[in-house]
């Protein structure tokens, strides 16, 4: 990518996405937020960004109804997303995350909160990694 990349942040915990957002920004990525599904959704569509970082578990829209609604949508259904969760999917929900690879969202991956800098960060240039490769 020539341009730096933009992330969007969506979280109803406006703390961790003030981190986020600081931590994102400092390492050269513009940064956006939303604080509910639907202000991510209409903020994915106005905006394009190459990633989003979008919490599972929020009031009105949770995360799996936010990507459900940018695969329908052919202007973000190719835009990565980073899903993050308090929930150990991997001993509440075996094959959760196996379960979201078949959809037409773009790249995809998984984090358990808490999270450390160092995993957000590699996982967020990974995924970024991955939409330039699949955009070529």
């Amino acid at each position: 990518m020539t341009s730096k990349a933009r992330i969007l942040v969506v979280d109803d915990n406006r703390s961790l996405v003030r981190v986020f957002e600081r931590l994102l920004q400092k390492e050269g990525f513009e940064v956006l937020t939303a604080f509910s599904g639907p202000e991510g959704l209409q903020k994915a569509r106005e905006e394009k960004p190459d990633l989003i970082i979008l919490d599972v578990i929020m009031p009105d829209m949770d995360g799996y109804e936010v990507c459900r609604h940018l695969q329908r949508d052919p202007d973000t259904a190719r835009i990565g997303v980073l899903m993050l969760t308090r929930l150990d999917l991997k001993r509440f929900a075996p094959g959760a995350e196996e379960g979201m690879e078949g959809t037409e969202v773009g790249p995809m991956e998984f984090l358990t909160k808490p999270v450390t800098a160092e995993e957000l960060l590699n996982r967020v240039r990974h995924l970024l990694w991955l939409r330039a490769f699949d955009e070529e």
